[in-house]
């Protein structure tokens, strides 16, 4: 999976050029400015590039970008035309075309122009978009979003909404060369916005807009969870039946097993210990007593039968182990960081919050930062595909300084679980804390106060 290793930006918001390098064995890269030098800018087009939404390119005020890969691939943008100048409004989209070229080890793989003017939909398939999506249409291509509030082209539209809308009319928009299509998937991108604690409702694209009211996101997370609990039970239920089934069989025909009883002891013992982790998950009922394994030398026919039943049974509990690992971790870090309360998991609710006088509460009524800790935490561990870019703009939204400061710590963990990295936009000190050889600065301001690491830091 190619790494990305730079990014150099001319003339972003018509004004700052910047380059970024990213070590690939580093974890993350951390990028700081005063504000209005184009931070959340750069994430975006990294985004949009990295997951071919270029109509959302198209739209981001800059002049050239080229982006270096670890395996020696390359992408490079070059507008064609002019770019309004800062404080200028900008100029009609049609005015400028881009041209993407993609090239491996010095060869072109493919270059491709995008331009907002050319290849618009029918008029037919243009009222499919009016009727199917939550948007108005206020110009031959301009359209209001009623999720987001902003003005787009339709190419835009269509990519924010491809899984609504037929596949004939999105792939009509595309013209995507497969080439670059291949090498995206390939360099999967996920980009965690300002905007974490609201969730746009997209999947009832008939309701009328004024019906279409934001979820909370920790709400809509507490039923992923729920869900992601069910599928898991589904799949360790059918390797269940299976095993079960031929159970009678493997044991009756299956060699005497080299292995000891200290080895059966030991194995079966791990399995008890993985058992009470499922339980505390929801995984598993908190059980029962297993059966006491005899305190004797066991016979032959009984390692044979024991040996065969752990077997089985690490099949059986194979079936949780992501999941179950990454449900430990959201409930290592929420419970390092809240206070007089922790989060347990209910495979019939999902989230719930237990308070040290006994009480319960429900994620609505977290408090804005503690629902931020929960919703970053969550849409990194369940969200995010392994070895996915995660590009994260001002973590430190609503988080107490204690707990930027180990935002990092966090990171790292969830890092090695998932084989992501990161690229994260901050205006805080205290969330780069003591890695400032990883800060990249995207504005050298001496009167910024971030523009100078502390004195102590290290």
């Amino acid at each position: 999976m190619p790494q990305l290793i730079s990014v150099t930006v001319e003339k972003l918001l018509g004004r700052f050029d910047h380059h970024i390098t990213f070590d690939p064995t580093w974890e993350f890269v951390i990028l700081h400015g005063p504000n209005g030098v184009g931070k959340t800018k750069l994430l975006e087009l990294i985004y949009a590039v990295s997951s071919c939404r270029f109509g959302q390119v198209a739209m981001l005020p800059f002049v050239s970008a080229h982006f270096s890969y670890d395996d020696q691939s390359t992408v490079s943008l070059q507008r064609v035309g002019q770019l309004s100048l800062p404080g200028v409004p900008q100029e009609d989209p049609g005015a400028t075309e881009l041209h993407v070229r993609l090239t491996r080890a010095g060869a072109v793989l493919c270059e491709f122009p995008i331009n907002h003017t050319t290849a618009l939909p029918p008029e037919n398939q243009m009222r499919v978009i009016e009727r199917e999506l939550p948007v108005e249409r206020l110009a031959i291509d301009l359209w209001h979003d009623h999720q987001t509030g902003d003005q787009v082209p339709t190419r835009e539209i269509i990519e924010r909404y491809k899984d609504l809308l037929p596949a004939n009319l999105v792939s009509n928009m595309e013209g995507i060369p497969p080439e670059y299509e291949a090498f995206a998937r390939d360099t999967p991108v996920h980009l965690i916005e300002t905007q974490r604690l609201l969730a746009a409702r997209v999947t009832s694209p008939r309701r009328p807009v004024r019906e279409l009211q934001p979820q909370m996101t920790v709400t809509r997370y507490s039923a992923d969870l729920t869900e992601r609990l069910r599928v898991a039970l589904a799949e360790n239920s059918t390797t269940s039946q299976d095993l079960d089934r031929t159970f009678p069989r493997r044991v009756i025909t299956a060699p005497k097993p080299k292995v000891t009883d200290g080895q059966i002891r030991d194995r079966y013992n791990q399995q008890g210990a993985l058992r009470d982790r499922l339980a505390t998950v929801s995984l598993l009922d908190a059980a029962t007593a297993d059966l006491t394994l005899p305190d004797r030398e066991l016979e032959d026919w009984e390692r044979r039968v024991l040996w065969t039943y752990l077997d089985d049974t690490e099949r059986k509990l194979a079936t949780f182990q992501p999941l179950l690992d990454r449900v430990q971790l959201l409930q290592e870090i929420v419970n390092s960081r809240f206070l007089f309360k922790r989060l347990v998991i209910d495979r019939a609710r999902g989230f719930t919050f237990v308070t040290d006088d006994a009480g319960e509460i429900g994620p609505a009524s977290l408090s804005s930062g503690e629902q931020h800790e929960l919703v970053l935490g969550y849409d990194l561990l369940f969200n995010v595909a392994e070895g996915s870019m995660v590009l994260i703009d001002e973590p430190e939204i609503s988080l107490h300084v204690s707990w930027q400061q180990q935002f990092l710590n966090d990171l790292i963990k969830i890092a090695n679980l998932q084989k992501l990295r990161f690229v994260i936009a901050t205006h805080s000190p205290q969330v780069i804390h003591k890695w400032w050889d990883r800060a990249e600065a995207l504005y050298e301001d001496d009167t910024a106060p971030e523009a100078a690491a502390p004195p102590n830091a290290g």
